[in-house]
């Protein structure tokens, strides 16, 4: 099997040319939106959710016209009808599944006391608990968790998944392996901020189709790249 990039360079040096090269902004990420512009990690919460199986576009002008139309916050969702919640993100699509989500969630969150149990909670039992919400998996909790309790988990998204591959840190398509090979790689310290340079880098460069290997800022260490000798 072809070496990995890890048996090639290391973490620390990847991290540091992605933040070279790469632009990221608060402002692309409807996670980092609702931290900063929202009520609170509830609001970061909803953000995610409403993420799922589409664009931070589209998933950020969902959770502005939620915001607008019925409250980003726990009481609001709580005291609001599933079906005004659905016109509020219909932007985001799948809104029907999303919006019985985000009332799911608010209703077992209050039933743990209220929003302080998101920040309170010892991480790894929050995420057992988050998981245990039907609609929310694993990449919904993991970058809850990294984005509003700062834990060393990294999430795996479409664009975190195929570079993990092509990196040949992993050989297949597995949650679990990707997320540990990465967090390895980068370190903990670094995972958040490492998963949104990987989505860039996904978006701009190591696309699922046609990638840009000749113009890629890490092709020189890339397993998948012709430039990798």
């Amino acid at each position: 099997m072809m070496e990995s990039i890890a048996e090639r360079v290391d973490g620390d040096t990847i991290y540091r040319i992605l933040s070279e090269r790469l632009n990221i902004s608060w402002r692309n990420y409807v996670a980092l939106v609702a931290l900063n512009r929202g009520s609170g990690p509830f609001s970061v919460l909803v953000g995610i959710i409403l993420s799922q199986n589409t664009s931070d576009r589209n998933s950020i002008e969902a959770y502005r016209s939620l915001k607008a139309r019925v409250g980003d916050r726990l009481e609001d969702i709580l005291r609001t009808d599933t079906r005004e919640i659905e016109a509020a993100i219909r932007r985001a699509g799948m809104w029907r599944q999303k919006a019985a989500t985000i009332k799911r969630a608010a209703e077992a969150i209050a039933r743990m006391g209220g929003e302080d149990y998101l920040l309170r909670e010892d991480p790894w039992r929050l995420r057992e608990f988050l998981l245990s919400i039907e609609g929310i998996g694993y990449k919904t909790a993991d970058v809850f968790l990294s984005v509003v309790r700062k834990a060393p988990v990294f999430a795996i998204d479409t664009h975190a998944m195929r570079i993990a591959i092509r990196w040949r840190l992993i050989s297949r398509k597995n949650y679990q392996e990707a997320s540990q090979a990465l967090l390895r790689f980068f370190g903990g310290e670094r995972a958040e901020q490492a998963h949104r340079l990987l989505i860039a880098l996904g978006r701009d460069y190591c696309r699922a189709r046609n990638p840009r290997c000749g113009e890629c800022p890490v092709r020189d260490y890339c397993p998948s790249s012709g430039a990798y000798g």
